[in-house]
């Protein structure tokens, strides 16, 4: 399982750096490599950057407004909902709820990338 979200993880990093789609590597930087494969994980299952479909859920970590604000109110602020922020901050905001929640605000995908 290790081996498989490792591969996955290496996918998407090429992929993302590719695309210009990845958190930038400021942000990176900020928070563990162990953290941000587990949040590229995480992302790879919830949906894309821009992600808005209606549902309740913004963005590439699906978050919903109360998450928003909870946790990235000065960039709800700057920018509006998740699916307008840069990846780099979306990123930072759901490093700031882990801080606080662990993986709970993503259940079933932390479950698929072995984080819970």
């Amino acid at each position: 399982m290790k081996t498989k979200l490792a591969l996955t993880v290496a996918v998407l990093a090429i992929f993302f750096a590719a695309t210009g789609q990845a958190a930038s590597a400021q942000s990176q930087g900020k928070i563990p490599s162990w953290l941000y494969n587990a949040f590229m994980c995480i992302k790879s299952h919830e949906g894309w950057w821009t992600a808005n479909t209606g549902n309740g859920y913004y963005g590439a970590f699906q978050m919903d407004r109360s998450f928003q604000m909870a946790y990235g109110r000065d960039y709800v602020r700057r920018y509006g909902w998740a699916h307008n922020w840069p990846p780099s901050v979306q990123l930072e905001v759901a490093v700031r709820g882990w801080r606080d929640r662990g993986f709970a605000p993503w259940p079933n995908t932390a479950r698929m990338c072995g984080l819970l």
